[in-house]
């Protein structure tokens, strides 16, 4: 410990090493002056002894510590020690007690209890949460990966290391090929040297929420120049085929996460929370789980009697899904769908007659014969005997060009899901590898009927487990158990997972244009779709209707998602990093003016901590030439007209002002900018991360550009 300076600026006392990275390690600490446990991360030498990254990173910590939410770790301070001679740069932070979500995804895995769908999802959504409300403060993360995401007992998520990421990713863009993040878990365009953007973000989130529900990463590669290839250029495997618990409408929201193009994901992270929050408001996942018997039941079929049904329950939120049976299983393993949000329903037992080979059938039933005629004639009895002695060694040879013929490695070659015979009835090529064995094929992407009827024609029963699609029109197989390539003996079951079509609904006409009120959110909850609102910053009336996604007119399955685009009346989202201040966000009511008319906005200030400092409030209107045209009154801030001095300002302070400005009459037309700023006499606040604003880099905010005619 007397290597690793046991107390840090005579304040942090070095307990324990708790995590240890490729840029730092992280120290469980007492804070001796408040008397409290804390997280100490020093960084290694390597990155301390670069003054760009130093500053880089000291600056990202300090806006890191901006960020109070609580699924993020709490920054608390910053500081650097010299500790024999070698400067040693830190950051403080919250101590959080519990495991990264990557060793809680590890035991998982070794104990075969994968998570849940309602855990993941919660998990996922979380995350998207905390991660949400740091791009509403123009942060990125750019490298979420579940080692960056502590559980707490309780099970909330934390999200930690936005400071340090961001200044490695200042520090590398500037080196010529350099990619940052973590291969297994960064976006396409990282993976080509971009740099990262709140939709990357997204796509490392739904890498997490992919691994956690699948029990394994969408990509796995030796290298990250092939795990670079395939998130550029490799679609993951379907959630469904790997866990089919998972339904197809979360399945549809993963497969938007992970799109290569990042205008088709989710834009940030708080629309992704937002459609996950949605998405565990259902409440049931709407799966359907009944065994149904095989086609062919009759004695001049080959199919065997059908399977009884048992009664389904509802599974609690917190099992496990299952994963799928391992290849090669002898006996199928009933697949539990729903395990958090819908219902489970266990294997029946197999009915119907055993089937047996012809060749002891037949020697049975001649020697059956040849006993009750053995007292009425000797000769026909030894016709019989001789009768059967043909049958026997005829069968002999028989069977040994069957086997030769089917255990031939040359022979055709058995049917593979992507181009089943949707026509045909003909049973798959199967291998007889011993009597009453058969090898099963893919019955994927078949329609039910016939995967049913060639089942039954090979000896296998059927389960069905149907699953709610508005993409098909008549059911379909997605998915099997046990798989390909199972060795079954007949009468065995085959568990297949269908996509049942569902009733569609019309988005209707007439939705954009209007507020969006309760009597809209109830009319089209009704007809069953999930309703996800998302705004965007515009001057029309707050909450009228700007998209909806599918458009007006679309067919939409009464269990889908509709997503509606909300005006924010002219309100937009800045949240401008001023320490201890955060200008959030400035709302105008239109953006074209006359000469003479007067501008009015208003500004949402928020206090992050103690402010100190008497800061008063300059604003100006500025042509896009660069020259100052009005500048408004200079005064104290002033919370909905009544003056609040910032030195009474605390951490969450909110403050809502409105500012006005006269256009000259004289003013030329053409584009100008609002320009807005704090200071103390000749100090002005200084902008450490301009958020969705920008400067002009003496520390004035540019809010809106209007125009003038």
């Amino acid at each position: 410990m007397s290597q690793v300076a046991p107390l840090l600026n005579n304040r942090y006392r070095l307990l324990a090493v708790v995590a240890s990275g490729g840029m730092a390690t992280v120290y469980k600490a007492q804070d001796t002056l408040l008397s409290r446990i804390v997280a100490v991360k020093t960084l290694r030498d390597r990155y301390a002894q670069d003054p760009i990254f130093v500053q880089r990173f000291r600056e990202e910590a300090q806006a890191a510590a901006n960020l109070n939410h609580p699924n993020i770790v709490t920054i608390y301070d910053v500081g650097k020690d010299m500790i024999n001679g070698v400067p040693r740069h830190y950051i403080v932070m919250e101590y959080v007690e519990g495991h990264d979500l990557k060793q809680a995804i590890r035991e998982r895995s070794l104990s075969a209890s994968p998570f849940g769908i309602a855990e993941a999802v919660d998990i996922a959504r979380q995350v998207a949460e905390g991660v949400g409300f740091a791009h509403r403060r123009g942060l990125v993360h750019c490298d979420l990966k579940p080692q960056n995401v502590i559980l707490t007992p309780e099970g909330r998520a934390k999200v930690t290391d936005f400071g340090i990421a961001r200044a490695y990713t200042s520090m590398v863009a500037e080196k010529a090929e350099t990619v940052w993040g973590s291969p297994q878990y960064y976006a396409p365009e990282q993976a080509t040297g971009n740099p990262p953007t709140p939709a990357s973000d997204v796509y490392s989130i739904g890498v997490v929420l992919y691994e956690m529900l699948a029990g394994r990463l969408p990509f796995e590669g030796k290298d990250a120049r092939e795990l670079a290839r395939q998130h550029l250029n490799v679609e993951p495997a379907e959630l469904t085929s790997l866990n089919p618990s998972v339904p197809l409408q979360l399945e549809a929201i993963v497969r938007r996460v992970l799109s290569k193009d990042p205008a088709n994901r989710y834009r940030d992270a708080d629309q992704l929370a937002r459609v996950l929050a949605a998405y565990l408001q259902q409440g049931e996942e709407y799966t359907i789980s009944h065994p149904v018997a095989t086609a062919g039941t009759s004695s001049t079929r080959s199919g065997s009697a059908g399977a009884a049904g048992q009664g389904s329950g509802p599974s609690q939120a917190a099992r496990p899904a299952p994963m799928p049976p391992q290849a090669g299983a002898s006996r199928p393993v009933a697949a539990q769908t729903g395990q958090s949000m819908g219902m489970s329903a266990s294997a029946p037992a197999a009915t119907g007659p055993q089937r047996g080979m012809t060749g002891s059938s037949g020697a049975y039933t001649a020697a059956d014969g040849a006993e009750q005629g053995r007292g009425s004639n000797d000769i026909l009895l030894w016709l019989l005997g001789l009768v059967v002695i043909v049958c026997l060694a005829g069968l002999i040879v028989l069977y040994a060009f069957v086997y030769q013929a089917y255990t031939d490695p040359n022979r055709g070659l058995a049917p593979t899901p992507s181009a089943p015979a949707a026509t045909s009835n003909a049973p798959p090529r199967v291998t007889l590898s011993a009597p009453g064995v058969i090898t099963l094929t893919s019955l994927i992407s078949l329609p039910l009927d016939i995967a049913q009827a060639q089942l039954g024609q090979l000896g296998l029963q059927s389960r069905v487990e149907e699953r709610p699609d508005g993409s098909v029109t008549q059911p379909i197989v997605l998915a099997q158990s046990p798989p390909a390539g199972t060795r079954l003996q007949q009468n065995s079951v085959v568990t297949l997972i269908v996509a049942k079509p569902v009733p569609q609904a019309e988005v209707p006409q007439g939705l954009v244009g209007r507020k969006f009120d309760d009597s809209i959110s109830q009319t089209l909850r009704a007809v069953g779709w999930t309703i996800v609102l998302s705004e965007t910053g515009d001057y029309k009336p707050e909450k009228e209707i700007l998209d909806s996604d599918p458009r007006a007119g679309a067919k939409l399955s009464v269990s889908g998602t509709l997503t509606l685009t909300l005006s924010t009346g002219g309100r937009f989202d800045l949240n401008v990093l001023m320490p201890p201040v955060v200008l959030e966000n400035v709302r105008l009511t239109r953006d074209s003016y006359e000469p003479g008319q007067r501008v009015r906005f208003d500004v949402k200030w928020r206090a992050t901590g103690t402010v100190n400092r008497g800061y008063r409030v300059a604003w100006f209107l500025i042509h896009s030439s660069g020259g100052v045209v009005r500048q408004g009154e200079d005064r104290e801030p002033r919370n909905n007209g009544t003056p609040v001095p910032t030195v009474t300002w605390r951490a969450g302070t909110i403050v809502n002002d409105s500012y006005e400005l006269a256009i000259p009459v004289e003013a030329l037309s053409g584009r100008y900018r609002i320009g807005i700023l704090m200071y103390d006499g000749n100090t002005r606040l200084r902008v450490t991360n301009p958020g969705k604003a920008s400067t002009d880099g003496n520390d004035m905010v540019f809010l809106r550009e209007i125009d003038v005619r």
